[in-house]
């Protein structure tokens, strides 16, 4: 029985590690050029194991993706399922809505940008959201499209009745802002001598993306009063 039980771990942890390398190098390089040869080699273990428990690359790189997103989720903690009670509540006053937008946002910086896992995770969603393959409805539907559809209803909340295609667009705009310090980190750095996201400077981009929101926000209630 303890054999047994030693044995079960180290086929986990064999697992764990082809994920977490998997994620490394299909993020690198992307699908076509990485290979299984680089995974097992980033793992430490032998490239038979993948078949075994991935039933080979494509298996692998679906429950890679999906092992980014289950990751993202639990970081996420309660704010997801928050943000999706409230979305749906027909009664949610403009207050509320716009304290659930800044969580939200504020959640999904912490996330992208001033975590470890940011630059893991936005490798692969950004080369899914260039050239999508069947894996990104996974994406899609458990983080893109219930941020989306929250945040859209959280602006038709502070704006009145907007267009629900015009409440997305805008959604993708707010959303854009926190991916543009991902995608255009380089820049961000060089041009402003950051250190590569430190804590404290993390917390100064959720700073300026949560004053801009407000700003906007505020911009287009006095343009829908007049």
């Amino acid at each position: 029985m303890k054999k047994q039980t030693l044995k079960s771990k180290s086929g986990a942890n064999s697992r764990e590690r082809l994920l977490e390398a998997a994620v490394d190098v299909f993020g690198k390089y992307g699908f076509e050029a990485a290979t299984t040869r680089m995974i097992a080699k980033g793992a430490g273990v032998n490239i038979a194991t993948i078949p075994y428990y991935f039933n080979g690359k494509d298996g692998l790189y679906h429950a890679a993706v999906t092992h980014i997103i289950e990751r993202i989720e639990s970081r996420a903690g309660s704010t997801f399922q928050q943000m999706a009670t409230l979305a749906l509540n027909q009664n949610l006053s403009r207050e509320e809505a716009l304290d659930a937008l800044e969580n939200l946002l504020g959640t999904i910086t912490s996330i992208m940008v001033g975590s470890s896992e940011g630059p893991r995770a936005a490798r692969i969603i950004l080369r899914e959201q260039m050239d999508p393959s069947s894996t990104y409805d996974i994406i899609f539907a458990r983080i893109m499209s219930p941020i989306i559809d929250a945040i859209s209803a959280f602006l038709t909340v502070m704006l009145g009745s907007i267009p629900p295609r015009t409440a997305k667009l805008r959604a993708v705009a707010i959303i854009g802002q926190i991916m543009a310090f991902r995608v255009a980190r380089e820049t961000v750095l060089r041009s402003i001598g950051l250190e590569g996201y430190t804590q404290e400077e993390a917390e100064e981009i959720r700073g300026v993306i949560l004053e801009h929101t407000r700003g906007l926000i505020e911009a287009l209630s006095r343009k829908k009063a007049i």
